[in-house]
């Protein structure tokens, strides 16, 4: 996960800085929907040398039973290491092997996402092995015994073992609080107790067509790919209706929270983190807000880079619901003076008189997530994944580019200042202080 975040960043700068980009994509993806409920939104690109298949669930960790927090993330795992149909279960090694072109199995609050990219020719082989784990997905114990510590792993870097990432991640925790001891990926005295039993009825009831999405994009002939699908997945039974989220806890902000991590990687640094909850898609902030995080990202390009502490966490798609800044902390240096210039880039970020070249910048940057403007087919080759599932977010999240390249267009200081006495005003924020173990 956090190696696709870093791409798409450096992609949206590589976007904005080349791409100049005026007109709005006259192209218009029509989803269809099978009659059980499965919806279909395919996507050709006839300069394409692979296809992509992402599997959108409208199931996250939003939806894990109280008490059992970690649910869905385990699920995920299982989703595509267990058997289904002919194909064995298989350890994580074995399915990267199986698609060397590309994957990913990402749960986030209010979604899984399960994708692949394979060659044209493999299309409908890829559409039976979709089908097969919507259907006939086979979890046991020894599936249980081997993914519950790839996801304490996974947990133990999120929260400590990755500085960069715990900064975020306790942030976000404070941000958005989760009942009953819960938190982002799952607790583990949660995930220890969840049985088979439990995990096999959690798939049975929804992850099933009626709560997905399928976006195809690549190169293939529609009327092919839509026969293949049917053939397929037009079959498989209905599941249950998805719960209502459980109410959380109110937001913990105007704190500062200090932790001491032992990192996992070479040549870690503290960090310093300052996060708020950013607006959601369709909310009057939402346009402002994209500015304001498209002059961040601008400004502090220079910034970003493997190995170094990314200076801004805002993943556009995949969690639409947290806003990070950070920067490195070395021991020698004063943590209010570091809180000072993490507070200077926001303030400079949204004091600055508002020009066309914002707008436009802003536009350009994000088209390839957003579809607010074309993005010419060079850029959709060279991550075809992203392409689909951006195509899929957006419909989750109701996301219309037409209407809200307009609203980009529309937006005026106000706004921002708006936005700067709201969403992003000090008391809206949360600290994170990230010390190494001596």
């Amino acid at each position: 996960m956090t190696n696709r975040i870093k791409h798409m960043i450096l992609t949206t700068i590589i976007v904005g800085l080349l791409f100049v980009a005026s007109t709005l994509s006259a192209e218009t993806l029509e989803p269809y929907r099978l009659d059980n409920g499965l919806t279909v939104i395919l996507h050709p690109v006839p300069t394409a040398n692979k296809v992509a298949f992402v599997v959108l669930y409208n199931i996250g960790e939003d939806h894990d039973p109280l008490g059992k927090s970690g649910m869905a993330h385990l699920l995920e795992h299982l989703y595509v290491t267990a058997a289904a149909g002919e194909t064995p279960a298989r350890d994580v090694m074995q399915f990267t092997r199986h698609y060397p072109a590309g994957w990913n199995a990402q749960t986030g609050t209010d979604y899984t996402v399960i994708a692949s990219v394979v060659e044209v020719e493999q299309f409908s082989v890829e559409v039976k092995d979709i089908a097969a784990r919507m259907n006939d997905l086979r979890i046991t114990e020894a599936d249980i015994e081997r993914e519950v510590p790839r996801v304490v792993q996974e947990l133990t870097n999120m929260y400590g073992g990755i500085p960069m990432l715990a900064g975020i991640n306790h942030a976000r925790a404070q941000l958005h609080p989760i009942p009953q001891g819960g938190q982002r990926g799952g607790a583990v005295e949660h995930l220890q107790t969840i049985t088979l039993d439990e995990l096999q009825q959690f798939w049975q009831d929804y992850y099933k067509p009626n709560n997905a999405i399928l976006i195809v994009a690549g190169k293939f002939k529609i009327e092919k790919a839509k026969k293949s699908i049917h053939e397929n997945l037009s079959q498989i039974t209905l599941g249950k209706i998805l719960p209502e989220p459980h109410p959380k806890p109110k937001p913990k902000t105007g704190n500062v929270n200090k932790i001491t991590v032992q990192p996992v990687v070479p040549n870690a640094t503290g960090v310093a983190s300052i996060g708020y909850a950013a607006p959601l898609p369709g909310s009057i902030e939402y346009a402002p807000f994209l500015i304001v995080y498209t002059r961040l990202l601008m400004k502090l390009q220079t910034k970003f880079g493997i190995g170094k502490v990314q200076p801004i966490y805002y993943p556009i798609l995949d969690d639409t619901s947290t806003f990070v800044l950070q920067k490195e902390l070395t021991p020698e240096e004063d943590i209010d003076a570091v809180q000072k210039e993490l507070d200077k880039r926001l303030q400079d970020a949204l004091t600055a008189k508002l020009t066309q070249q914002d707008k436009q910048q802003t536009i350009n940057s994000l088209a390839m997530y957003l579809d607010i403007a074309d993005v010419p087919d060079f850029y959709l080759n060279q991550n075809i994944y992203g392409l689909a599932f951006a195509i899929g977010r957006r419909h989750q999240l109701q996301i219309n580019g037409k209407e809200l390249r307009t609203a980009i267009e529309n937006v005026t200081d106000v706004d921002i200042q708006n936005l700067a006495k709201t969403i992003l005003a000090p008391e809206k924020r949360v600290t994170v202080v990230v010390n190494l173990e001596e």
